[in-house]
């Protein structure tokens, strides 16, 4: 009988209510209150979609509600500033001040346990070794009539329709500056990636996009047009969608822009399928 605990006083306390506020016109706001209480019970006792509402009429709403704030909940009241995944609120807040250009640096000392057994850090060397540069790179190719000195920390696969032209402008302006190589994932070589002349790696999946002709078959004459272009470095043949299982991927048909149409060579409109 507890589970219909709060539905019941709603009901009991409206009739109470209205004999209080035929005097005491104050009492309106609980003819309010307890009326709307009274009126989702009832809702929720009548419904069949869901059985918490069922078993817990009134009361299982306050706990949706707690469910939906649980992580603002954890985020600033439980967890610390060490904790969270993949990044913890200091790697964040230290990202959040070098964009802001601020000080990034805690003076004296650190939150971190310096003790703990995982705890890992850069000592001072006695002897330290001569680096003849710090540009470090690993060439790729070297017999081959084209080789290319990749960097070592380079730009990883993200396809545009995943990221927005500005995203790719961005990513691809970086690899720019920084030299080092831009990942164009399975999604081919849009007009943004080349607005910036930033070095490629064109990766090919499953679905060909970017050298597919209109029936979804290999293309060798676009494949030799993109292949052939000054900024692609590097070609990534990505065998199978092994984070995509089943179908494979799968870019919805209200998805499919004009741009991604071109760009991947699928129609527009229908849906994009990169089979696994």
């Amino acid at each position: 009988m507890h589970r219909y605990l709060v539905y019941v006083l709603a009901l009991v306390l409206l009739p109470v209510s209205l004999a209080l506020a035929d005097r005491w016109p104050a009492w309106y706001w609980g003819v309010g209150l307890f009326g709307a209480m009274a009126l989702l019970g009832t809702w929720d006792v009548l419904q069949r979609r869901s059985v918490l509402r069922r078993n817990y009429p009134v009361l299982a709403h306050f706990r949706y509600g707690f469910e939906s704030i649980g992580p603002e909940i954890r985020q600033y009241f439980v967890q610390s500033d060490l904790e969270d995944v993949p990044f913890s609120r200091q790697q964040r807040q230290l990202v959040y001040q070098r964009a802001r250009n601020v000080m990034d640096v805690v003076p004296f000392g650190t939150l971190r346990s310096t003790y703990a057994v995982d705890y890992e850090w850069i000592n001072h060397s006695m002897a330290p070794t001569s680096i003849p540069h710090h540009d470090f790179r690993v060439v790729i190719g070297a017999d081959c009539a084209r080789p290319y000195s990749a960097s070592v920390f380079n730009i990883s696969a993200m396809s545009f329709g995943s990221l927005s032209a500005n995203a790719i402008r961005a990513l691809n302006k970086g690899a720019k500056m920084g030299g080092f190589y831009h990942d164009t994932g399975e999604g081919s070589i849009s007009p943004y990636h080349r607005e910036n002349g930033g070095d490629l790696v064109w990766e090919i999946g499953s679905g060909y996009f970017g050298c597919r002709d209109e029936q979804g078959r290999f293309s060798e004459e676009r494949f030799v047009e993109n292949a052939n272009h000054d900024q692609v470095k590097m070609i990534e043949i990505k065998l199978s969608q092994g984070a995509k299982p089943g179908h494979g991927g799968v870019l919805p048909a209200a998805k499919v822009s004009a741009e991604i149409s071109v760009t991947r060579g699928v129609p527009m409109g229908v849906d994009c399928v990169s089979p696994s």
